[in-house]
């Protein structure tokens, strides 16, 4: 995954990408990868904006969701 170092979350995307070789690997239990995200949910609590093109993704996959016939989450 290449992901740009000016990007606002590289350094967990980074973490997280880490945790997932080392899952796929049998290094690290997949709980590890729960545990990364809950931390990054509390970013959010404390104040952490999502970014304008996040949210028009999110907008977008909800709209598709909506017109599923049969969606799946």
């Amino acid at each position: 995954m290449s992901i740009p170092e000016d990007h606002p979350r590289y350094k967990s995307l980074m973490v997280r990408e880490r945790l997932a070789d080392a899952v796929e690997k049998g290094l690290v239990n997949p709980t590890g990868l729960i545990s990364h995200g809950r931390g990054e949910a509390y970013d959010y609590l404390m104040g952490e904006k999502s970014l304008e093109p996040s949210l028009r993704a999110e907008k977008a996959a909800a709209a598709f969701l909506l017109r599923a016939r049969n969606p799946v989450v």
